[in-house]
């Protein structure tokens, strides 16, 4: 063979193996984007760290269809590219491209922050994120009442790790999810949600948008049921006590009112005061309404035309807005926009006693004390249509092709209901008390996307106030007392 033949069949050669390598490549990357929400879902991700499953639970009771009639522009377009769910849903999608903003260049580096105001299905979204932790996906490294200096050090730590991502310094980009309820331990983070915490997320957002996605998102729930859900759980059995008191001749205080209507008609705007989170107004929602020592601030009386359009401009920063009553629906928009991939839960801790509330006879009592919250309502309605029409091109197609399959997964076994379908896998970690971690030496871990020693604020358990360390869940029989829900 000639020297020229010889080069000639090795250049060949040379060429179809880079030809392989290409096709093997590209099919690789084609299986990474395939997604489907049935029951035998698989999940295929770059730096997953096993086949992900999730629960959450949901808080609050009731279900109620009411869709409103106008929509509003919202910045949901803000679409992450970090799910790509099968054939027509992403075509359908693909007609909203241009719609998207260019800052979502990266599912992999990520910052989601969820507004909770209470009884409107945030408890379900703490339990979320917490299932995000031990699948091993996300961080959660905040306590759901974070301080002015756990926001600060968690957003500094969690702005050096995106910026070391970006330059190459980091191999695992950082991926977190906050809530920020605002009781306990402190009111800080709700009370400075709107001047500081959302200006954060305008900051980081604008420094991160070609590497991160920054996003937020923020539920309503028709007022109806947000006051009855309020009522069972915060007011009934102070109202009970005192009955029970009264009863017995050791008391004839009436601090509480003697029914829901007595409580509720002195109450004005639950969810938007709440948001707005005045503190002396925040803390009139939860103290006794009758009692001889509490006055209201004339000011916590009706919300300003002022306060309303601050209300509205907060409405166009969140990326989702959403409802209890549509909470399926929000939660999948919430998947694709902020990159979560599980987005299975489990009903409970629903109220015991809330089913015996009259709705009727409440809304006709709470009409006129809850103008703001009807709108605020009514408007999260329309928010969150123009979310799925951004999200996922259209409304009709986004409930033929993804709810519809999500929800007829559901399953009841046990005595609970897996919406989305029970996973077939247990996650790999779990959190235990940091005592028995240490009785059972076993070491704890650190997960490469953290951002915050030993996971920040999360070492601290919902309803449990001394300190927890996630273990190896094969490695320790001690119980799992955090994102366990799905056990």
């Amino acid at each position: 063979m000639s020297v020229g033949a010889a080069w000639n069949c090795a250049f060949r050669l040379a060429a179809a193996i880079v030809l392989i390598v290409l096709v093997v490549v590209a099919s690789g990357r084609r299986v990474d984007l395939i997604r489907a929400f049935d029951i035998d879902e698989e999940v295929r991700t770059e730096r997953s760290v096993q086949s992900l499953t999730s629960a959450r639970v949901i808080s609050d009771d009731g279900h109620v269809e009411r869709d409103a009639d106008v929509e509003r522009d919202a910045r949901v377009d803000v679409v992450r590219p970090s799910v790509s769910i099968e054939s027509t849903v992403a075509d359908a999608a693909s007609t909203s491209e241009t719609r998207r903003d260019e800052r979502s260049r990266s599912a992999s580096c990520a910052l989601h922050v969820f507004r909770h105001v209470s009884k409107t299905g945030g408890t379900t979204m703490r339990f979320l994120f917490d299932r995000q932790t031990v699948l091993g996906t996300w961080e959660a490294p905040i306590p759901y009442g974070a301080t002015e200096e756990e926001w600060t050090t968690f957003r500094e730590a969690w702005r050096e790790a995106a910026k070391g991502s970006a330059e190459g310094e980091r191999e695992t980009p950082p991926r977190a999810l906050v809530e920020v309820r605002g009781h306990h331990p402190s009111s800080w983070s709700a009370a400075n949600f709107e001047r500081v915490v959302m200006e954060d997320l305008k900051i980081l957002r604008e420094e991160f948008k070609e590497t991160c996605s920054v996003t937020s998102s923020y539920l309503v729930r028709r007022p109806v049921d947000q006051y009855a859900s309020y009522y069972d759980y915060y007011v009934r059995h102070s109202q009970e006590e005192e009955r029970a008191k009264e009863l017995s001749g050791n008391s004839t205080k009436n601090t509480w009112g003697r029914s829901v209507h007595d409580w509720a008609a002195v109450k004005p705007d639950l969810q938007t005061r709440e948001l707005l989170w005045k503190e002396q107004c925040v803390h009139s929602l939860r103290v006794a309404p009758f009692d001889e020592g509490h006055t209201w601030a004339e000011d916590c009386l009706v919300v300003s035309d002022e306060e309303w359009s601050r209300v509205m401009k907060m409405f166009d920063a969140f990326d989702v807005v959403g409802t209890t009553d549509r909470f399926n629906e929000f939660l999948l928009v919430v998947g694709k926009v902020a990159g979560i991939e599980n987005l299975r839960y489990v009903y409970s801790n629903a109220g015991k006693s809330v089913h015996s509330v009259d709705k009727e006879a409440l809304e006709k009592t709470i009409k006129n004390v809850t103008t703001r919250d009807a709108e605020l309502y009514s408007t999260a309605n329309a928010a969150l249509n123009s979310a799925i029409k951004s999200a996922f091109g259209s409304i009709d197609s986004f409930r033929k092709d993804v709810l519809a399959p999500f929800e007829s997964a559901t399953i009841e076994s046990s005595h609970r209901k897996y919406v989305g379908g029970k996973p077939g896998s247990e996650p790999k970690y779990k959190w235990v008390r940091a005592k028995d971690a240490k009785s059972h030496d076993v070491t704890s871990i650190e997960l490469p996307m953290w951002v915050m020693p030993d996971g920040g604020g999360q070492a601290r358990a919902y309803m449990i106030s001394e300190p927890v360390v996630m273990v190896e869940r094969s490695a320790c029989s001690a119980p799992c007392v955090k994102g366990c829900n799905f056990d």
